[in-house]
């Protein structure tokens, strides 16, 4: 379960320049201007956003946003200067090409 009161007072994710905000039902992770992750919590869905920016800073946000929501088995990695998504059904050799607004069932 999402500990959203730890989220939001930024206990975990390094704030520079990203900020957590709720909004009804969803949790927004926002990096300088650009919302990086739009998580509904009703609807137990992410969609990823880098805004075109793919930094390491930006990929760095997104894994460490899965990780304090306890959603380790999703991921976003480089390799060859592309990006790749993991999710609990793929491994690094099946992962998903990303792209902007992709929307991720987190079930």
């Amino acid at each position: 379960m999402i500990q959203i009161n730890k989220l939001n007072k930024g206990e975990n994710m390094k704030s520079y320049k990203t900020t957590i905000h709720t909004e009804n039902d969803t949790v927004n992770v926002v990096h300088h201007s650009t919302k990086i992750i739009q998580h509904n919590l009703v609807n137990k869905t992410i969609k990823l956003n880098n805004g075109g920016w793919f930094s390491k800073t930006t990929k760095d946000r997104m894994n460490e946003y899965f990780t304090d929501s306890g959603l380790n088995s999703f991921g976003v990695f480089q390799k060859k200067g592309d990006w790749f998504v993991l999710t609990p059904n793929n491994d690094h050799k099946n992962a998903l090409p990303y792209e902007n607004d992709m929307t991720l069932e987190v079930a």
